[in-house]
């Protein structure tokens, strides 16, 4: 990573942990599960995801369909996951954030992107973790 040594940390970082995001293989098995053993509340569902409360973060289930495949890309990103960790930050620092991804050389897999009531962008830490960087201007905490 260029300028790695650099100190990145800002006094304006992402201030909350958003939602992390996980495939399952079975949904209704997954969510008794969360529910169940770990207490945590269904809050919204659909066919094929569910998010569940945590404190003031979500968990989003989702069960690719049966006929996806999860072959790795190229570059270590698994073509159909959607498991990631989507950090919030403040409007203002998108652009900040976006350059600064540029500057470092780190390559940004989707995005940036709008959506209805913001931005977003997503890359791979070194590990090959996927983050979400975003912010929507309807955010609980308010930007």
């Amino acid at each position: 990573m260029k300028g790695s040594k650099e100190m990145i940390h800002t006094a304006v970082s992402p201030y909350r942990i958003h939602h992390v995001a996980i495939n399952v293989e079975d949904l209704h098995r997954s969510i008794e599960f969360y529910e169940q053993i770990i207490g945590l509340s269904v809050t919204g569902s659909a066919d094929h995801s569910a998010k569940l409360s945590i404190g003031d973060a979500e968990l989003t289930l989702f069960q690719l369909p049966s006929d996806v495949e999860t072959c790795d890309k190229p570059d270590g990103e698994h073509a159909s996951s959607l498991n990631h960790i989507a950090f919030e930050i403040h409007p203002s620092m998108f652009e900040t954030y976006h350059k600064r991804l540029v500057d470092h050389d780190i390559k940004i897999t989707f995005g940036p992107i709008k959506r209805r009531h913001g931005h977003a962008l997503y890359f791979l830490d070194p590990d090959g973790n996927k983050i979400e960087l975003f912010y929507n201007n309807l955010s609980r905490n308010g930007a």
